[in-house]
């Protein structure tokens, strides 16, 4: 239902599982641990089969993505930025109203938009041509900033989105995320849920399918959905991987049952997702920008020597571009490298965003004549996010 592994998404190939870890773990009943062990995976098995060997239990969900609404929310921090016009050109893009609904390949002259992030990734957003222009980039805009929820990892081999109307199944894979405007049942509370489940198909599958994740499967003995049993060398990993995330990095979005539930049933794949390194967008994970009609030019995180600060200055000498301290209170880092920082009377904020252009800007440390001190306007430059 959601990807297509075969075909639909790949182009006809399938896509290879990565290799697992040279790297061996110790195995027991029901837990992976990290130690190291000489002894090869048969050897380990041996103990365990006995005890692994009982009938699984029936999962606790029919599809992980409806279990709760809130793990990711509209108003939750994205790393998007922006997005910027593409030339229109011809591109194949997969439509599954093709073929008398059957779905095929189809080439089109879609509107075509880079989306920008703030971790460095950037998607191309095929918007199919039924979309007039302002209805494209509206699109192009609402969906590129929900895809900037997704974790890093989530989004690192999404190269394209296609947006089609009509009411059809998402999908994911082939460094893609299918999108259809129509589909009632992914969009509203679930949308951002659904998008990661998709985002695990085209960043984690190749990933995590392998001897690692069949080990952890064997352990576990049980799966956490419906959807996850029936095809498990296919969707084990995306309907286990948002439920991980939520008791990982959002446990007071769902219920101690649910949590409780998930680590009972998934312990072992819990440790696989935690050896990917996966972490949340965080509130610093915004790009710095500065509003007109407030006067106010927000930093989500102003690195000063080892602390970060959020900042927000208020414009209060317009003729000479003189801003004042309204707030500066210490808060987390971001996961971007490219933050601002203050250092030696400078502060370099190396990507600002005003209304759709983005700069690199410099302000001086000054004192005022009332005693207080204030920041001068010093250089800026255009910043080009397809080069720089």
């Amino acid at each position: 239902m959601f990807a297509e592994r075969k075909g639909v998404l790949h182009h006809g190939l399938r896509v290879p599982h990565a290799q697992a870890s040279s790297a061996r773990r110790r195995l027991r009943c029901g837990y992976w641990t990290s130690s190291a062990s000489s002894r090869t995976r048969a050897e380990l098995f041996s103990g365990v089969q006995s005890q692994c060997s009982l009938a699984a239990p029936a999962p606790p969900f029919s599809g992980t993505v409806w279990v709760d609404e809130d793990i990711i929310t509209p108003s939750d921090p994205s790393s998007f930025i922006k997005i910027t016009p593409i030339p229109s050109d011809s591109r194949i893009m997969f439509d599954r109203r093709a073929n008398n609904g059957s779905g095929g390949w189809i080439t089109l002259n879609p509107t075509i938009f880079s989306a920008y992030y703030l971790d460095g990734n950037a998607i191309e957003i095929q918007v199919n041509p039924e979309f007039n222009l302002n209805e494209a980039t509206a699109k192009a805009n609402f969906y590129g900033r929900t895809i900037g929820q997704l974790p890093t990892l989530l989004r690192v081999d999404v190269k394209t989105v296609w947006i089609h109307k009509g009411d059809e199944a998402f999908g994911g894979g082939n460094e893609n995320l299918l999108i259809y405007t129509d589909a009632a049942g992914y969009h509203g509370d679930v949308l951002e849920e659904t998008l990661f489940h998709e985002a695990c198909h085209t960043s984690l599958d190749s990933r995590v399918y392998g001897d690692s994740w069949s080990d952890a499967q064997t352990l576990d003995n049980q799966f956490i959905s419906n959807y996850a049993r029936d095809y498990p060398e296919r969707e084990d990993v995306a309907e286990s991987c948002a439920l991980y995330y939520a008791v990982k990095f959002r446990p007071d979005r769902i219920s101690k049952s649910v949590a409780n539930l998930v680590r009972e049933t998934i312990p072992n794949r819990m440790v696989v997702f935690d050896s990917l390194g996966m972490n949340p967008v965080s509130k610093t994970d915004r790009p710095p920008s500065y509003q007109a009609s407030a006067r106010q030019l927000t930093l989500p995180v102003v690195k000063v020597q080892d602390k970060n600060y959020e900042v927000i200055l208020q414009l209060t000498d317009p003729e000479n571009l003189i801003f004042t301290l309204k707030s500066a209170l210490e808060t987390e880092s971001a996961n971007y490298v490219d933050t601002a920082s203050y250092s030696d009377g400078l502060l370099s904020i190396p990507l600002l965003l005003v209304n759709d252009d983005t700069f690199s800007i410099e302000f001086k440390l000054i004192e005022l004549l009332d005693g207080t001190v204030g920041f001068k306007y010093a250089n800026h430059a255009t910043k080009n996010l397809s080069t720089d």
